[in-house]
């Protein structure tokens, strides 16, 4: 009956194991030899899972386990180290309250000290065996109901969110361990086990709440991003319409005065008036040279190009070099706001940095793009200059404004909305020359 409840035990941890490394594979990347690193992770956990079940002590197991669940996430997927710790103390302290809940309560059932149930071997692992399967079970709540895959995509997304979240977790695993330390010193009496029985039960309560929170304030934080750019939408659009409306009037002045110049164009080459004719010809062109507005076009798409003639008027502004033609394929399928949610907010950050520059004969901003019909994809660059110094976080530059809730996740919004084209976003950053490069990748079907 032991070997049976110790293989049963050893098969539920492992499908808890691989549950928990799998899921990950929906919300992040996965670095070169995830498969290799994913084995040795199996076959670590099942080593320690029978380590942990007999002879190791569950303050130092629960610590070690904590690090060795990082180190693997770490070595199989491209998580920073906020999301590291998030999901590394969430397996281990949900582990470690789940069998907080049921040996204590296999003591005061039975009479006996936690002590005593540890080393029964039957109770233990049948003990082991239920604790497991109340894991498997929250698991599968916390996934599909407390925090489903697109809600935490959210959470992972907001820095500050994410790291209050995740710091205090690990305060409630570390307060557990703590707490623990009791049945060291005398304290393995009813209250107590019935104390800590119910501080476990708060503690998987607390975490749901504060996962629901976190995730509720990034859907927040991530809404009111939208409305901004939503807002910028119309803003822009307007721009483009006044600056049409400026084009045609200006263009309606010099026609109403059009066919009088050009009947007296026709009166003199009927006179054979020829000089006076090309000088009234010339007349005609440098009237409409000063009257008729010329509207610059930057791009073949109505929406981005009302971004790139909102980014010049602010190039314009802070005496930067303005340049871009960016055409935009018919056949690739992207809304107007993914338009203006992409190249906004990369406008925007680029016209920061080049404010910063001291230099205004060293400002810059460039957008071009080009398609390659052999491997169909679309490939847009932004190339900018920038004072030399870019905090770069987890591949992305850091951000320096006020509200850095809100604006901290512009780019990871930005290469979320390509990816979820099929695309890509590359960043290289130059700072011998102090030129900052981001590539969007868009496949097309030609």
């Amino acid at each position: 009956m032991t070997i049976l409840l110790r293989n049963l035990a050893e098969c539920l941890f492992l499908a808890y194991s691989i549950s928990f490394l799998l899921y990950h594979r929906k919300s992040f990347s996965v670095r070169p030899g995830y498969w290799i690193y994913f084995s040795i992770a199996l076959l670590i956990h099942f080593s320690f899972s029978a380590g942990w079940g007999l002879a190791l002590s569950s303050h130092y197991g629960a610590l070690a386990f904590l690090g060795i669940i990082i180190l693997e996430l770490k070595c199989m997927y491209k998580m920073n180290m906020m999301q590291l710790l998030f999901e590394g103390s969430y397996f281990v302290a949900s582990l470690y309250w789940a069998r907080g809940i049921v040996l204590p309560s296999f003591a005061l059932c039975l009479g006996q000290s936690v002590q005593w149930v540890r080393h029964d071997e039957s109770c233990y692992r049948l003990a082991w065996v239920i604790s497991l399967c109340i894991m498997l079970l929250y698991h599968e709540l916390f996934r599909r109901v407390i925090a489903p895959q697109q809600k935490m995509e959210k959470l992972y997304r907001s820095h500050e969110q994410l790291r209050f979240v995740a710091i205090f977790q690990t305060m409630l695993l570390g307060y557990m361990l703590f707490i623990n330390l009791g049945r060291y010193y005398g304290l393995d009496l009813p209250w107590y086990k019935l104390t800590y029985i119910v501080s476990c039960v708060i503690c998987f309560f607390t975490q749901g709440f504060l996962v629901k929170h976190g995730i509720r304030i990034s859907i927040l934080i991530e809404a009111e991003m939208h409305k901004q750019l939503l807002q910028k939408q119309l803003s822009r659009q307007l721009q483009h319409y006044n600056a049409y409306q400026k084009y045609t009037e200006s263009f309606r002045a010099f026609k109403h005065d059009y066919k009088n110049m050009m009947t007296s164009v026709k009166s003199l080459l009927s006179a054979g008036e020829y000089s006076k004719a090309e000088r009234m010809l010339d007349t005609i062109h440098d009237t409409m040279q000063k009257q008729v507005l010329v509207h610059k076009t930057y791009s073949n798409h109505i929406i981005l190009d009302t971004v790139l003639q909102d980014a010049a008027n602010m190039c314009e502004e802070h005496s930067i070099r303005f340049s871009a033609m960016a055409y935009i394929p018919v056949v690739l399928e992207i809304a107007d706001i993914d338009i203006v949610r992409i190249f906004s907010n990369l406008t925007d950050n680029a016209i920061e940095a080049c404010a910063k520059v001291a230099s205004e004969s060293e400002r810059f901003l460039s957008v071009t793009s080009s398609v390659n019909k052999e491997n169909g994809w679309l490939t847009v660059e932004m190339s900018n200059s920038f004072h030399g110094e870019a905090n770069m976080r987890n591949g992305m530059p850091k951000s320096t404004k006020e509200n850095q809730e809100i604006h901290g996740i512009g780019l990871s919004v930005v290469s979320d909305t390509v990816e979820s084209l099929g695309g890509l976003m590359k960043i290289d950053v130059n700072h011998q020359e102090k030129i900052f490069t981001i590539k969007l990748l868009f496949p097309i079907s030609l």
